[in-house]
């Protein structure tokens, strides 16, 4: 498998902006994320409980690259254990914006649980958005990202699979979205497994069959659409079958990355949006469901730039979380005004902004 030597500061900010910002355009959730159950039954909650109610940290996560930049961010509960899927993104270069699989005792801390990249990125393009499951049947993980074309025009879904988290045996494309053949452009797939089904909760950026991407730091003209689609196993997906999601959004704001987690009998999405341009800040917000069909948005956003971890935040990005009860500890991507990608930590009590 292909080792990336460190990355200079001067490389890397000549990479493109669109690359930048669809790379990144990095998905998943505690349910895609979401293998379906975030809540946490088992875990030690001693370090998690010790960050206090709306205080934020920033994660120091290892990656494969040496920069310990860090993008997207998805979480599950699993025999008691914490693991993650997420890609290095140093200074914004999609050449390392590999899936990444890591393990943790306590929420806070920690380590590669798999010999990182599970995959290196395909010949002339790169790789974005993973999320994470482990399948009820077969007890196999599965980490589901999207491989796309460098100039955009094409997506795959794609899934890796491995019996144990170790050794990761199987790579497959499984749904092809191709713009020039009038496809939308696809960001974020988060998973959630429910009733004996996969649910692939996305955001369809746009449905322009010639650009299908935001006209990046301009006023963005597209209204970007939540939608769903279902699958027995995971693996075979009709496209015919995608829906909207009813959620009341609010007037001119732009759905961009979201996670699905479950907890207390409920599902949220957290999801990260913004006005204007993609370019100006991005605030973090929740969605609840009892049903995966109908949402409530809740307008006080969960995590914004303000939540300074470090004082120069820019842009939140895709987040995911764990749920405990009345506790939610949400892990947030973001990018700040000198190029570099991280994940903060904050927690905050559900009852606080869901009435």
């Amino acid at each position: 498998m292909k080792r990336f030597a460190a990355l200079s500061f001067f490389a890397a900010v000549g990479v493109m902006t669109m690359a930048f910002l669809f790379s990144g355009c990095g998905g998943g959730g505690g349910g895609g994320g979401s293998s379906s159950d975030s809540s946490a039954t088992g875990v030690d909650f001693v370090e998690l409980r010790s960050l206090p109610v709306e205080s934020s940290i920033k994660l120091e996560i290892p990656t494969y690259d040496g920069s310990n930049q860090l993008v997207h961010p998805d979480v599950i509960v699993h025999n008691g254990l914490i693991y993650m899927a997420a890609t290095p993104y140093p200074w914004g270069n999609v050449e390392y914006e590999n899936p990444s699989f890591y393990v943790s005792s306590d929420g806070v801390n920690f380590i590669p649980a798999a010999d990182n990249p599970l995959v290196d990125h395909p010949d002339g393009g790169f790789n974005a958005d993973p999320d994470l499951v482990v399948d009820p049947a077969t007890g196999e993980f599965r980490v589901y990202y999207v491989e796309m074309a460098r100039d955009l025009t094409d997506q795959y879904l794609a899934v890796l699979r491995s019996p144990n988290g170790t050794d990761w045996v199987d790579h497959r494309k499984l749904t092809e979205f191709k713009a020039t053949k009038g496809d939308p452009f696809v960001v974020s797939p988060a998973m959630v497994l429910a009733g004996g089904k996969y649910y692939m909760f996305h955001v369809e950026v746009d449905t322009d069959p010639t650009t299908h991407s935001p006209r990046l730091c301009r006023p963005d003209p597209y209204t970007h659409v939540i939608k769903v689609m279902t699958s027995s196993d995971g693996i075979t997906w009709d496209k015919g079958s995608d829906t909207p999601v009813a959620i009341d959004l609010p007037a001119g704001f732009h759905p961009w990355h979201l996670d699905v987690v479950q907890g207390g009998g409920r599902y949220y999405m957290l999801l990260d949006g913004y006005r204007g341009s993609i370019c100006d800040h991005h605030f973090l917000y929740l969605a609840v469901s009892d049903d995966l069909a109908h949402w409530r948005f809740i307008p006080t956003p969960v995590v914004t730039p303000a939540d300074a971890v470090m004082p120069n935040i820019k842009i939140l990005y895709r987040s995911t979380a764990v749920v405990d009860g009345d506790d939610m500890w949400i892990y947030f991507s973001f990018y700040t005004t000198d190029n570099r990608w991280f994940v903060g930590l904050k927690h905050i009590r559900i009852s606080d902004y869901v009435k």
